[in-house]
């Protein structure tokens, strides 16, 4: 199994432990996550869904150690890297993208150039401030340009491009790390219904052609729904449930989200839980859109 998430805990009033029962024993200490576990295989696509506030993001922040988690293991091809010392974590970085919200490229430079930035876990120090990049490392950049359909915009400013051409531009400097993982943190959350499409198809793709395990963020459950292989539901911390897109019923999303209102999703009419519910037959939700239709 290529990840191993063993009773994962994030408390952000108390000090690393651990074990799990030595953080559970501080009374009144919130938790942003509260035994967490789940494996994911080479290949696979899993959305994590929840209301906000549920854990989602500080999931994605643990796993890849941008957020220390409080207990917890976290097993990655083989290997416990919860405790690993940031130096040699560096290296277990370069195989777990991490594609966000707000992009996180630099607007000043190129697609092309922010493309290179994900070969930057892979230079030194005065390599990577000079932006020395070999001839192969060019052409693979211009290729995965090429793969999400920005070839042409290789070299327009970042801050030129819709929010589609910015994300795509963003999983494809992920690709340049040669990842087995990618963690995508809400990364259609600031798109119009097309450009999401568009993200969420790439990102699918990649999982099939290139055997990458893909975990994504999403408030959108009927896109969930759509491309997920598996999915986990979140609340306040705590899985609260596990399964493919088919057993994620309307009663099962009704269960995670607590009746919120603001949470729609497709579905089939022929599914009697629909009626009366928060999540009504046919009713779709965006989030609104500031990316262009790309």
């Amino acid at each position: 199994m290529l990840l191993e998430v063993q009773d994962l805990g994030k408390s952000y009033d108390a000090p690393r432990r651990r074990n799990k029962a030595a953080t559970d024993a501080t009374s009144g200490t919130p938790r942003a996550l509260s035994g967490v576990s789940f494996t994911a295989g080479q290949g696979e696509f899993i959305t994590v869904i929840g209301p906000s506030g549920a854990g989602k993001s500080t999931l994605l922040r643990c796993l890849n150690r941008l957020i220390e988690p409080t207990d917890g293991v976290i097993n990655f091809n083989g290997r416990d890297i919860t405790h690993l010392p940031n130096g040699r974590l560096r290296k277990v970085r370069r195989e777990i993208a991490m594609i966000f919200q707000n992009y996180n490229l630099v607007y000043r430079l190129t697609a092309i150039q922010n493309v290179l930035h994900g070969r930057l876990g892979y230079k030194n120090a005065l390599a990577g401030s000079l932006g020395l990049y070999t001839e192969d490392e060019k052409a693979r950049a211009f290729e995965l340009l090429d793969e999400v359909g920005l070839g042409e915009f290789a070299y327009r400013r970042a801050d030129q491009l819709s929010g589609g051409q910015k994300q795509r531009v963003g999983i494809a400097r992920s690709l340049m790390q040669d990842p087995k993982v990618m963690l995508c943190d809400e990364p259609i959350a600031s798109l119009d219904p097309k450009s999401s499409r568009m993200v969420m198809e790439t990102l699918r793709r990649l999982t099939r052609e290139r055997g990458i395990t893909c975990i994504v963020n999403l408030h959108q459950v009927d896109f969930a729904l759509e491309y997920s292989d598996r999915i986990i539901g979140l609340r306040a911390g705590e899985k609260v449930f596990e399964g493919t897109a088919d057993e994620t019923t309307p009663a099962v999303i009704r269960s995670i989200y607590e009746g919120d209102a603001e949470v729609m999703v497709d579905v089939p009419v022929e599914m009697p839980e629909a009626a009366g519910s928060p999540i009504e037959a046919g009713a779709f939700a965006a989030e609104p859109a500031t990316g262009g239709a790309q």
